[in-house]
């Protein structure tokens, strides 16, 4: 069982994502929640500096970023690897990770 702190943790955690990759704060999925959840998320969300990288840009970062990754280019293709803020190449990252195969030691 998840206790109450861990519970935050990961709903925060899944808030800042969202606002990281420039989903919109309508995208919760804990709006019909009571508890602990939204508060959470809202919170995590709130937590990404927007004014700067503005969600439409962050989303179209991190769609090419999967984009790539569905294509099977190397990571080292990302087009943010020498920028001076590293946040780019971060969200362009989150969206190639998903399409990264597992590695698999040999037992």
């Amino acid at each position: 069982m998840v206790d109450e702190d861990e519970l935050f943790s990961r709903c925060f955690e899944e808030g800042r994502r969202a606002a990281r990759i420039g989903r919109a704060v309508a995208s919760n999925p804990y709006l019909d929640v009571t508890g602990a959840e939204l508060p959470a998320w809202v919170e995590g969300f709130a937590s990404v500096e927007t004014s700067i990288l503005p969600p439409s840009e962050r989303a179209g970062i991190f769609n090419a970023g999967h984009d790539a990754g569905e294509r099977g280019e190397p990571a080292a293709s990302c087009p943010h690897l020498n920028d001076d803020d590293p946040e780019r190449m971060e969200i362009w990252l989150l969206g190639y990770a998903p399409n990264v195969e597992p590695v698999v030691s040999g037992l």
